[in-house]
């Protein structure tokens, strides 16, 4: 299965234009949190044609800090969604003030890290890509993380889940991929974020499994590949920067 999917990810036309190739929306950060969404910029901002930040809560700190990344466009309302191909939303959202129905006009939705605690469930259907860590799925969902109430939920719910751990468990509650590619080096702050936002970057182009799948593999292939560069003493902004070279690497 792994194969297939790296082999079939969205490659852009000798003939595609600006905005053809993706266009993502990251919507997060907050004075107490500011660098999860630049983790996650980071990381996508390779895979998109297109980048843009809405801070979740206004911080000119962190709107300074994004504007120092010069392929990131932050704006100040959210006029983009309708046009954008994909919204990552939820890291670093601290105490912002989010009314999370205003997402109801995305084509898709990768939810992460604090996003879960603004998203009631019954907004869930086939546009969203949830990405929680074990504890952020049983606090959400009140269910234990095992295997079988994954994919019950992801079928419950028609989205696709990528419930990080050892192994990742994801499922669109018909398809199942696991993945075991990653090392104890990983468990830096802000790693998760990196995954995040490579997931919303490729879910642009391909779908919501495919995505899910396709980035849970190059991220602990990335992180795989700088153990040999240093260890286990990398950071988060390494591994968002070995993405491209992980992704390469995966797909030839």
């Amino acid at each position: 299965m792994l194969r297939k999917i790296l082999s079939s990810l969205h490659y852009p036309k000798k003939n595609s234009h600006k905005g053809q190739n993706g266009k993502l929306l990251i919507i997060g950060g907050s004075k107490m949190y500011s660098g999860s969404p630049i983790f996650s910029i980071l990381a996508a901002r390779r895979f998109v044609d297109l980048l843009y930040f809405y801070p979740a809560e206004l911080d000119l700190f962190l709107i300074q800090a994004v504007k120092n990344i010069p392929e990131t466009i932050v704006i100040d309302n959210l006029d983009k969604i309708r046009e954008v191909n994909c919204v990552l939303f939820g890291g670093g959202m601290g105490q912002a003030e989010f009314d999370a129905s205003l997402l109801a006009n995305a084509k898709k939705i990768v939810v992460d890290a604090q996003g879960f605690e603004y998203l009631p469930h019954k907004m869930l259907n086939s546009s969203f890509i949830l990405t929680p860590h074990i504890l952020e799925f049983e606090r959400y969902f009140k269910i234990s993380a095992n295997e079988k109430n994954v994919i019950n939920i992801a079928k419950k719910h028609n989205c696709t889940i990528l419930k990080k751990g050892t192994p990742d468990i994801i499922t669109n509650g018909k398809l199942i991929f696991k993945n075991s590619i990653h090392n104890a080096g990983m468990t830096k702050g802000g790693t998760g974020d990196t995954l995040a936002g490579l997931v919303a970057a490729l879910a642009c182009t391909n779908s919501n499994f495919e995505a899910a799948v396709s980035s849970a593999y190059i991220n602990g292939l990335a992180g795989n590949m700088l153990i040999k560069q240093y260890g286990y003493n990398f950071c988060a902004s390494d591994l968002a920067n070995k993405l491209a070279e992980a992704y390469i690497k995966a797909i030839t």
